[in-house]
Order: C-alpha cells, then structure tokens, then sequence
C-alpha cells in the first residue's frame, strides 16, 4: 500500500525537526551553561558564609543572614536535608538552594538570547520547509511530466537553476526519453499509415478494375443506342410517334454519370498508382499565366478574385511540370469551393504566389509556391485529418484531393505545409532548386510576411 504522506510532508518534518534540535540544543546549551555557572557561585559564596559564622560569636537577624546568602537560598523545609548551616550566635539555620529562583534570574539575565533563539528556531523552520520544496519540486515536475506523457501530450521539463546538480541530470535524461517517445510515436504513426495505406491501394485497385469494366460495357451500349437514334431516318424522327428528343436527353445524361464515375475511377487509381514524375528544370514564372487561364475563369464565376503574384523573378526548380499544376489546381479549387458558400458582402480572393522560400527548408533554400485564401479557415478539430484519404466535408467529395496533393509533392522531392486561422489556409509547397539556379540569398528580396510558415 501507498503511504498516505507525500515525500515532501516527509523531508519537511525531517528538516523541521533537525533545525528544531539544532536550535533547541544550542539555547539549551547556553542556558544550562549560565545556570551551572550561577548554581556554582551561590554554593561557593554559601560556602564561605558558613565558614565566616563559625567564627562568629554574635547572632543576626535571620533576614541580615538571607541577604547575606543572596536570592537563590531559602530557609529548609523540616523534612529536606539542608545544603549549609550557618550558625548565629546560640542557634544554627539551614538553608538549601532554591532551583526555582535560579532559573527566573536565569530567564531575566538571558531573555535577549532566548527572544533570538525563538527567531531562530522559527527561521530554521522556515528554511527547513524551504529546502524541502526546492528538493522535492523537481520530483514534483517529473511525475507530472509523466503523468502528461501518459496522456499523450508531449511535455519539456526546463532545468531549476536552484535544485541539485544531480536532478539536472534526472530532468536531461527525461527530456531525452520524452524526445525518444515523441519520435517513436511518429514513426509509428508513418508505419501505421504506410499499412493503411498499403491496404487501402491494395483494395482500390482491384475495386477500380471491377467499375472500368462495366463502365466500358455501358460506354458501348450507349454508343451503339446512339448510333441507332442518328440511324433513324429524318422523317421518321419528325413525327410524332417517333420523338426521339427525350431518349437523346436521357443519353446525354448516363454520358455525364459515365464521365463522372471515370473520373472517380481515375482519381482513385492516381492515388493508388501515382505517374512517375519527369523531372526537369521547370521556372515558376511560367506556371503562374496557366493558372490565370485555367483557373480565374472558375473563380469569377463564383465570385471569387483570382490574384497571382510574382515574389521573385527567375526561379528554377527541379519538378515535373505537369504534377505542380495538377498541385496548384487541386488547392486552388479547394479554395475556391471552400469560399463559394461564404457570405456575398465578403471581399473573397484566392492569392498563388511564387518565389524563394525565405527560410532554409531541410538544410536548404528551395522554391516556393504558395496558395493562400481569406477564407473561413480549417476546424481545428479535424486540421490532423485533412491529408487523410476520404476524409472530406463536402457532400459530394471523395476526400482524395488533398491526399493525392501530399503524395505529389512528396513524388518531386518537395514539402508541404499548412497554416490556418479564422482569417484564411495557407498552403506552402516547398520544392527544390534546380542546378545553377541564380539564387542569391543576399539579393532576394522577399515580400512575404514570417509568421505564413514559410520555413515550417
């Protein structure tokens, strides 16, 4: 069983104790100096007294006699055995020490060094419960460390400049521990995922070939129907009997779900099979008028502004060209599709931006692309989930856009990150340099602001 008492209540009664017994035995000792010393000399000057009356022939006064003796004899009680007798004259007195006495004038004499004895012994105990905190609050950091681990969070114990050498080396080697978990969490977290994904391109796969196939059938039945309908002479389709305009209604409409349910089928296997990417020396600067010419008709008819912005001019990087504008569109129309339903009064514009990135990106400067909206933002609760495959808020999304745009980035060697707010996402796409690209770092002038995550 646990104890009930905390390992700070018990080094601070142990340290409360040993400064109570230092003090106490140190005015003790004083105390019981001045008290011997004071015992002695009354018995010595009782001494003499008595040695001075037996030569003495005359008698006093038992009051002259008590003087005399001083403050610390009294007269014996007729059962004590008395300490000295004196005589006077024809009769003899007794007297003892009276211990009592002794210690009021002891308390009188030394009641400055008691006062500060007291303040000592309340300032040890102050000082004893300080110790026992400065020792134990380290312990105190760590087992919350713990506690915070075990929920999953991950936690920094700073050093206490105040606690000893040795839970310094106690709070390092916690911190090495909780960076070790950190990093195993993840790994699993890539492995699992690396699973599931495995699984999932395993069944899409085979899913995939088992629509193509009677989807073609369909195509080919819808084309023989069709080729029927135009087979039909012109005057038969003008009568009434024969009105075919429904039927080629009804064609055009099965030709629209084929069509949608290929290119379902097609983003499924670009997720599962992902083209080999071409590598070449692509300039950014030609990326950004095939973005207007593609994407700003789609964002004027949602009312959305399409700004595109040069950071730098003459970027080089090593990517494949097509899959960077498959990228840039994907996060476009994310975009876009995310601030369609927004309020009309809203000013809303998507902004694609190309340059250097202004921070090192794993050791290196590279380009940038970045794709940034004014929009709502990302929920907080789901910001963890939206790389995943087939996680989407759209009623009639697959979830795979996203996902296929990680995946690509990650195919050309590049990065990507993420930052959200209520004001608007910024997509940042972090691309390598191509060889002898003209970048220069102490000539790059960069507009971007440091807190869009251009060196996450």
């Amino acid at each position: 069983m646990f104890s009930k008492y905390s390992l700070e209540t018990l080094m601070k009664w142990i340290f409360m104790s040993l400064a109570v017994s230092m003090v106490a035995l140190t005015l003790g000792a004083r105390l019981h100096q001045s008290y011997v010393a004071k015992k002695s000399s009354a018995e010595e000057f009782g001494m003499e007294l008595m040695a001075i009356s037996e030569q003495r022939k005359y008698a006093l006064g038992k009051e002259i006699v008590m003087g005399q003796l001083g403050p610390f004899w009294r007269e014996s009680l007729p059962y004590e055995e008395p300490q000295i007798i004196i005589k006077n004259g024809d009769e003899s007195l007794a007297f003892t020490l009276d211990p009592k006495s002794i210690v009021i004038s002891l308390v009188e004499d030394e009641r400055y060094l008691i006062l500060v004895g007291l303040l000592g012994m309340i300032a040890a105990v102050e000082l004893a419960v300080l110790i026992s905190y400065v020792l134990t609050r380290p312990l105190r950091r760590l087992a919350w460390g713990c506690r915070q681990i075990a929920k999953g969070s991950h936690v920094t114990i700073r050093h206490n400049s105040l606690s000893p050498y040795e839970f310094h080396e106690l709070t390092d080697s916690f911190n090495d521990m909780a960076r070790q978990l950190e990093r195993w969490k993840e790994v699993q977290r890539q492995v699992s995922r690396m699973d599931r994904l495995a699984a999932l391109g395993e069944m899409l796969s085979g899913l995939s070939h088992e629509i193509r196939n009677p989807l073609a059938s369909i195509r080919i039945q819808l084309d023989l129907l069709r080729m029927e309908i135009e087979s039909i002479p012109d005057a038969d389709k003008s009568s009434p009997e024969n009105d075919i305009s429904e039927a080629k209604e009804y064609i055009s409409i099965l030709d629209h779900e084929i069509d949608r349910l290929n290119g379902v089928v097609s983003q499924l296997l670009s997720f599962v099979r992902p083209k080999q990417p071409i590598m070449a020396k692509v300039y950014l600067d030609n990326v950004l008028p095939w973005c207007v010419s593609i994407l700003k008709p789609q964002a004027e008819k949602q009312g959305i502004e399409l700004v595109t912005m040069k950071l730098d001019s003459g970027v080089a990087v090593l990517a494949d060209n097509e899959m960077l504008q498959h990228i840039i569109m994907n996060l476009s129309l994310n975009a876009i599709q995310a601030m369609a339903s927004q309020e009309p009064g809203r000013e809303k514009r998507v902004l694609i931006e190309t340059g250097y990135s202004e921070a090192e990106n794993r050791g290196k400067h590279m380009g940038l692309i970045r794709v940034s909206d004014n929009g709502p933002g990302i929920p907080s609760e789901i910001q963890h989930r939206i790389f995943d495959p087939f996680f989407t808020t759209k009623q009639d999304g697959t979830g795979l856009g996203l996902s296929i745009v990680q995946r690509t980035v990650d195919g050309i060697g590049g990065t990507l990150s993420m930052g959200t707010s209520s004001e608007g996402t910024t997509f940042n796409i972090f691309i390598p340099l191509a060889e002898n690209d003209p970048f220069d770092a102490d000539l790059c002038q960069k507009e971007a602001s440091p807190d869009e995550h251009m060196g996450s």
